[in-house]
């Protein structure tokens, strides 16, 4: 439909209102495109809520809702006059980009297809030959014209890879038919998902290494799921009967599954699903990132076959929409995939699973700012389901609510391997300076490290910065480079040759001297995952190493692939917080944190929350068939966080916790709500932010905080200040921000603001 000079897309929700006379100004509807329902009446109930809850408007609830497979693609075209336009109609457009146009797009020429040709892109990025394209066309140089694609109608065909009779030749061709033979066949995003590129997929297909077929999926069937072979514990047995119960009485209900490490939550979710499933019903599963978990996946997918739809990165927009649609026809038992899984169009769900629930990821950090867990909650409570909250570390503020008696405490104290916890062992990194001790490990985790080498085991490094180093400092001026655009200094990726802003991707060559006074010799401080990487490495040049980051995982399937890597002939993997989640190798046997404060001051209420989940995590991989070891270096040894992680003890950490947020007033003893100001002129943010704080001053029923810069205080040019509401009346808060802030916000020039609930 038409709005201003835009064409968008809507949805009709609800029957038309009578209206005799519309008003002059109402344009007609464009185009009314046949395409298959973008959401059930499930989405639209959680969307409406949304947008209460979290105070943005139902379009935008809905867009974290609606797959963009479900919506048609606008295609735009250009045809050239005969002639070129003259100099003076044309603007600023390059004459190189005029000269393109008509002699090489004569007859005319899609957008999405222009942008995308390297001599265009040569000339400049999208946003700026979207701007010329349009000059031309207000020049009458250009016509435009814009068709809808025809319908997606979704394939219920599922493309599946298995052994083929050819011989194999090339090395990655070889490792992707091993892989396959493994399995006997396979879906091909698995393969993708595994780590091998669609190029290498292709090349085997053509050579005959592997056979493609594809074959549609029937309902789904009735019968018992495949469950590993595994015995029960006293306490997952205990678990799964309660876990049951509640389903079997079809009200609402949570309940919060506190097992540690390694105790088997994962065969709890299996069994109780298992169960719904054959009673009828359906499930759903939310993960933090399935794509750093694909051992999660895999228990799933190998229990429930084609039952089950993970949805992960390796999955294309259509593949994804597939699934959706045939959840939403009734063949999809299951559903496994990171929060927005917790949209699908499932009949019945009786049962939602998150795992690892403490995890952020959980929460969206743009609009809208929805958290999972609270959403799956008022999922269950419309339906009638029971909503199941697993973690070794679970927030503190399921944890409070549970131990105040709301809703059920289930405990795992013991690993299903029925293997102690590892022993941990805290270092004081101060003490190892005095000592004379220089580098980043300390004596003892380097005689371990040593110890599992030679003894064959495997060793997990975690340290949770990627990069070589955290900034470079000139030992002359005392210059640290920063990025342009972000207040927040460039990190060194000396592998790349690179100082690089892990906020906007702003890059820079790595300086040999200092850039300011052109002579000082300049430092790399803090440490990084490559850094770590590289002095391993040179301490012990035969070891394996593989390195696990952001930097090394850009593609779909690097996750796995290095895990792969790892598992199959790895000595050390070093990586960042991803080598936390997820990890189950029996033979690692020693994890060292090699900088386990980094996080633990910055300015954030959870620092301390964090920090501990992190340690006690990343120090549960080690010792899953064996005793294990863990070593905790830092400058913060008496920390609690430290301490608590160290002796895997979360009720002593929480009770601590709790105690010093009841004082200061944090959740879950109030409510919080964040109100960002952002714009691209500081002193205009700044007063905007002391305007809006100050609308908001003058009730007892709340407190303000602030405003004050964010930790990050200028990020891809625009300045961000904010200011804190402390409540224990949110309901009262939101409607004073519908009343006195969102107008006159809105009606702000240059100004935006970001509305954060529960942050």
């Amino acid at each position: 439909m038409p709005l201003g000079p835009r064409d968008v897309f809507g949805f009709v929700v609800s029957e038309p209102r009578a209206d005799p006379a519309p008003p002059a100004n109402v344009r007609d509807v464009a185009a009314k495109p046949d395409v298959p329902r973008a959401f059930d009446a499930t989405g639209f109930a959680l969307a409406q809520w949304i947008a209460d809850a979290y105070l943005c408007t139902l379009s935008e609830a809905l867009s974290a809702i609606v797959l963009s497979g479900a919506l048609p693609r606008a295609l735009e075209r250009f045809v050239p006059a005969p002639q070129p336009p003259a100099q003076e109609r044309r603007g600023r457009v390059p004459e190189r980009l005029i000269g393109f146009i008509w002699n090489d797009c004569a007859e005319g020429f899609g957008l999405e297809a222009f942008v995308r040709h390297p001599e265009v892109r040569r000339i400049g990025d999208r946003a700026a030959i979207v701007g010329y394209l349009r000059t031309l066309v207000e020049a009458g140089a250009l016509i435009r014209t814009r068709t809808f694609a025809g319908a997606r109608v979704s394939d219920t065909r599922v493309r599946f890879l298995g052994p083929g009779s050819v011989p194999v030749a090339g090395r990655k061709v070889a490792a992707l038919a091993a892989f396959v033979a493994g399995r006997g066949e396979i879906k091909r995003s698995e393969a993708t998902l595994a780590g091998f590129s669609d190029a290498v997929i292709r090349r085997a297909i053509a050579a005959g290494a592997l056979v493609e077929t594809q074959r549609s999926i029937d309902v789904v069937r009735n019968g018992r799921s495949v469950l590993p072979a595994f015995a029960f514990t006293a306490e997952q047995r205990a678990a799964i009967e309660a876990i049951d119960a509640l389903v079997a009485a079809r009200t609402y209900a949570q309940v919060l599954l506190h097992g540690v490490t390694g105790s088997g939550k994962t065969l709890v979710y299996l069994a109780t699903i298992a169960n719904v499933i054959a009673d009828g019903g359906r499930a759903i599963v939310l993960v933090p990132e399935i794509s750093l978990t694909p051992q999660t996946a895999r228990r799933f997918e190998d229990a429930f076959g084609d039952r089950v739809a993970v949805l992960h990165s390796a999955l294309s927009d259509r593949e994804r929409f597939d699934a959706w649609q045939a959840a939403a026809r009734g063949e999809i038992a299951v559903v496994v995939g990171a929060r927005s899984a917790i949209f699908a169009p499932l009949e019945d769900v009786r049962l939602v699973v998150v795992d690892e629930e403490h995890e952020s990821s959980y929460k969206q950090d743009s609009v809208p700012r929805y958290h999972a867990v609270e959403v799956a909650r008022e999922r269950m409570r419309r339906c009638g389901g029971v909503l199941v909250l697993g973690s070794a570390t679970p927030a503190i503020e399921d944890y409070a609510r549970a131990q105040a008696g709301r809703f059920p405490l289930l405990r795992l104290r013991e690993r299903a391997t029925a293997q102690p916890l590892p022993l941990t062992h805290i270092v004081d990194m101060s003490a190892e300076f005095e000592a004379g001790n220089r580098r980043m490990f300390s004596s003892a985790l380097l005689a371990a490290i040593e110890a599992r080498l030679a003894r064959g085991e495997k060793t997990v490094l975690f340290v949770n910065r990627r990069g070589s180093a955290r900034f470079l400092l000139c030992r002359t001026c005392g210059d640290v480079p920063h990025c342009r655009r972000c207040s927040v200094s460039l990190t060194v990726h000396r592998a790349e040759k690179l100082l690089r802003c892990h906020y906007c991707d702003a890059q820079r060559p790595l300086p040999e001297t200092c850039a300011k006074c052109r002579t000082g010799p300049i430092r790399e401080f803090g440490v990084g995952t490559q850094k770590v990487a590289e002095e391993v490495q040179a301490l012990f040049p035969a070891a394996r190493i593989v390195r696990m980051d952001s930097d090394t995982t850009t593609r779909v399937g690097d996750h796995a692939r290095l895990l792969d890597r790892f598992g199959a002939d790895g000595d050390l993997l070093v990586g960042t917080q991803m080598v936390a989640k997820g990890l189950d190798f029996p033979q690692v046997t020693l994890v060292g944190a090699i900088a386990a404060d980094l996080d633990l001051h910055v300015a954030d209420f959870r620092a301390a929350e964090r920090t501990f989940g992190l340690l006690t995590q990343v120090c549960g991989r080690s010792g899953r068939a064996q005793r294990g070891e863990a070593y905790i270096q830092t400058y913060s040894p008496a920390h609690p966080a430290v301490r608590f992680a160290a002796a895997h003890d979360y009720d002593a950490f929480a009770a601590g916790e709790l105690a010093d947020r009841r004082a200061l007033g944090w959740p879950p003893f109030r409510r919080l709500v964040y109100i960002g100001v952002i714009g691209r002129e500081r002193p205009a943010v700044e007063a905007a932010a002391e305007r809006f704080a100050a609308l908001l001053r003058d009730d007892e029923r709340w407190e303000v905080l602030g405003p004050a810069p964010y930790p990050v205080a200028r990020l891809n040019e625009e300045w961000r200040y904010r200011f804190a509401i402390k409540t224990r009346t949110l309901g009262v808060v939101r409607d004073a921000l519908r009343d006195r802030l969102i107008g006159p916000a809105r009606a702000e020039r240059g100004i935006r603001i970001a509305i954060n609930v529960d942050p």
